[in-house]
Parts: structure tokens; C-alpha cells; sequence
């Protein structure tokens, strides 16, 4: 292991090692992590307002991490002030963040080079590949956001690079009846897929897939944008009918190895559901991908469920007899609960832990508490959703709750890179 000096050839050297562990990943499956340290223990300059770096100190951070890093990582020193960890063989976000805490502390003891400055801090942020990039360029800059995310109000002195869609899109972009049909027949949709996790452990127990566009004026394209208008022109369906079937063929033709102990989650609507031509499709779908029908699951968002007339109920037995699992999806009114268990009778009920941001813990145990008993009268559980931020996941992990969604676990990907999670 070595100390690549600021300078190109230091930072070739780490892009090279990085390039390195992408080949090891994809043949071998399994993560590795990129840790950006910023120590806050230098000078500020009166002249640049920058930070200088105190001599003799770089080295010393670099005898601290020598203990907890083994000879197949890297350390090297990037722009004179940040230096970077790569990691390898981590398995998961929670192992890299408990990385990062480890070394948070180890950095927390004051120096004997700043001794007369006192205790000297650090901020870090963190990557993992693939889920926060594909390639050595991608994820340098991606931890360097992450790290800045350490200085923004609400951010802690430790980041999970967390990539936040634009505020567009939120915002329906008007488009026609034919440019949407064109989308469909002009392989202009594609799926990504965001894992969901098995919590002990932090593996993947399925995905759900999520419909994109890729449009040729406005680029990609999120279901918010588009799918008011294809509800006001009646291509919804058309679009759900699109999704349902690549995601199950997709799903179908990965590797055995990536999809063991796998479950596909699909979003359907209850329009879709009360459609006559519904339960066909379904069946017609699972004959031709030839997947087994247990490792399907509808996802249905609650609130949609609710506006909408009921019809749907009398559809549920048909679309149950084929052996598909149904999913209470974006529950965010647990007052709603209790009536839709009784109506739909899902499996899974993903609960969208965004509802108790800021709320008082003990109040959110106990609404936790109540919804798990609900669920456990009608043989459901729990899957925590949208979880995105260390004091959600602390609610989850305290309340048992076994399965997990979000972005701290890991973001919506391309196939290739769900492949790469798996054989850890």
C-alpha cells in the first residue's frame, strides 16, 4: 500500500486501482467502497481562504488507517487536502458506513502535529460500487458530492452519497397521445431496477422495477412527468402493459445466480386491476417468461387505491388465483390501514417511513408497533420504504422490521449493476 502524492500521476494511480476493483466486482460480484476523508484540523488562509495542510499530519493520518485497511486497499491523498479509501470487499451500505464510523473515530484524537489546536474532526463521504456509479470518473466525483453534503443544513459529519432527482421531475410535461404511443413502439422506455433489502444480513431479496423514458429532446424522463398525460389520453395502460411485460421477461432471462431467493416487484394501478383484460395479460405474461408466479409482486399504491372506486376488489380473487403476491404499496395514513388489509389482503405492506421525519421516536415506535399488529391479523409484514436517511433506518432496524427500500440502502440501477450485488 502506498501514499500517491497530489499530483496526476497519484491520481491515475488511484483510478487505475479503481478500474482494477470493478473488473474483481463484476467477476466476482460483491461491492467495494470509496471513502473521501476531509480532516478539519488545518489553517485557514488569510490570503486564499483556503486550508492548509499542516506538515507531517497527512502522514500521520495515514499510520492511523494503516491498522484498519488490509494490503488490497488503497489509500492515496487527492487535491492536497482529501484523502481516499478505497475499500474493497464491502458488503453493503451498513458495512460501509460502519467503516466510515470506525474510521471517524479513529481520526476524532487529536494529533500530535495540531496538539496545540486541540482535537481535530473529519468529514467523509462515502460510495459504493455500483450503486453510486459505474466507473472510477463517476464515483470520485459522486463521493466528492457526498461530501460535500457534510457542510448543507441538515447534513452530519458523515454522507451517503445520495442523488436527489431534479425538482422537474415532479411536473407533468404535456405530451400527446402519439408521442407516448411513439415512446412505446420506438424502444424509447427502459426499466431500472431498485433492490430491496434483506435487513439482518443487508442482501438483496428482490427488486422493483421502475419505468424511465428516454426521451430524444428532453432526456430521461421519471413516470411523474409523464403519466398524468398519458392518463388524460388513455395510454396508461398501454404503458403498464409495456412495463409489466419487459420487466417480467427481463427478470426472467438474468442469471440464475443473480435472481436466487429473488422477487420482482411490479407497479400496477387499479385501473389496471379492474381492466376485464387484466388477469389475462398477467397469465399470458407468466407463460411466456416462463416465471414462477410466486416470485411476482403487484405493488399498488394506497392512496391510488382509495381514490379510486372499488371495482377493483371484485377483481383481486382472479388476479389471486394465479399466484402472484400483492403489495399495500406507499402506505403513508396509517388510519387507511386497517381497511384496505381487509379489502386487498396483501402480503407485503411497504410503509413510507418519510412520514416520521422530525416526529418524536417514541411516537413513531408505537405507530410502528400498532401497524406491525395490524399487519400480523391478516398474515402481512412490514417492508420499511424510502428510507433514506441514518434516523429512519434506526426506526426500522428497532422495530424488526426484516425488509428495507431506499436510497441508503441502495438507488433505483441499470440490470447490469443489480448483477454485481449479488454473490457477495
Amino acid at each position: 500500500m502506498d501514499l500517491p502524492q497530489d499530483h496526476p500521476a497519484g491520481r491515475l494511480s488511484l483510478e487505475q486501482r479503481m478500474t482494477c476493483a470493478i473488473r474483481r466486482v463484476q467477476k466476482n460480484g460483491g461491492n467495494f467502497a470509496l471513502l473521501l476523508i476531509r480532516p478539519r484540523y488545518c489553517l485557514v488562509s488569510q490570503i486564499t481562504r483556503g486550508v492548509l495542510v499542516h506538515p507531517g499530519l497527512i502522514r500521520q493520518i495515514y499510520d492511523r488507517l494503516l491498522p484498519l485497511v488490509r494490503r488490497i486497499d488503497s489509500v492515496a491523498l487527492l487535491n492536497g487536502q482529501n484523502i481516499a479509501l478505497l475499500a474493497e470487499g464491502v458488503k453493503g451500505t451498513g458495512a460501509a458506513l460502519s467503516l466510515a464510523r470506525r474510521l471517524h473515530a479513529l481520526l476524532d484524537d487529536p494529533f500530535s502535529a495540531m496538539a496545540e489546536r486541540g482535537a481535530i474532526d473529519s468529514d467523509m463521504g462515502v460510495v459504493l460500487y455500483p450503486l453510486h456509479g459505474l466507473t472510477p470518473t463517476d464515483l470520485i466525483a459522486n463521493a466528492k458530492a457526498a461530501l460535500l453534503q457534510t457542510t448543507r443544513p441538515g447534513g452530519t459529519d458523515m454522507e451517503l452519497y445520495n442523488q436527489t432527482p431534479p425538482s422537474v421531475v415532479t411536473t407533468d410535461r404535456g405530451f400527446s397521445g402519439a408521442e407516448l404511443m411513439t415512446a412505446i413502439n420506438h424502444d424509447e422506455l427502459f426499466l431500472h431496477y431498485q433492490p430491496q433489502a434483506h435487513l439482518p444480513d443487508d442482501s438483496v431479496c428482490g427488486v422493483e422495477a421502475l419505468l424511465r423514458w428516454q426521451h430524444p429532446r428532453h432526456g430521461l424522463l421519471y413516470p411523474q412527468q409523464f403519466f398524468p398525460s398519458a392518463r388524460l389520453h388513455g395510454v396508461l395502460l398501454s404503458l403498464e402493459a409495456w412495463a409489466l411485460r419487459h420487466a417480467c421477461m427481463n427478470f426472467a432471462s438474468w442469471p440464475p445466480q443473480v435472481t436466487a431467493g429473488m422477487h420482482l416487484g411490479i407497479n400496477v394501478s387499479p385501473s389496471f386491476l379492474c381492466d376485464a383484460a387484466f388477469p389475462l395479460l398477467l397469465d399470458a405474461v407468466i407463460g411466456e417468461s416462463a416465471l414462477l408466479p410466486c416470485l411476482i409482486r403487484l405493488e399498488i399504491n394506497a392512496e391510488d387505491l382509495v381514490l379510486h372506486p372499488a371495482e377493483w376488489v371484485s377483481r383481486m380473487p382472479a388476479i389471486r388465483q394465479l399466484g402472484v403476491g400483492i403489495v399495500l404499496d406507499h402506505v403513508d395514513d396509517l388510519a387507511l390501514v386497517p381497511k384496505l388489509l381487509r379489502m386487498l389482503k396483501p402480503g407485503i405492506i411497504k410503509l413510507d417511513m418519510d412520514i416520521f421525519v422530525g416526529e418524536d421516536p417514541a411516537l413513531v415506535h408505537g405507530a410502528i408497533a400498532d401497524l406491525n399488529e395490524w399487519a400480523g391479523q391478516y398474515g402481512a409484514r412490514l417492508m420499511a420504504q424510502n428510507v433514506e436517511q441514518v434516523s429512519q433506518l434506526a426506526y426500522v432496524t428497532d422495530s424488526g422490521i426484516g425488509e428495507g427500500q431506499g436510497t441508503l440502502f441502495y438507488p433505483p440501477l441499470p440490470a447490469v449493476a443489480v448483477y454485481a450485488l449479488r454473490n457477495r
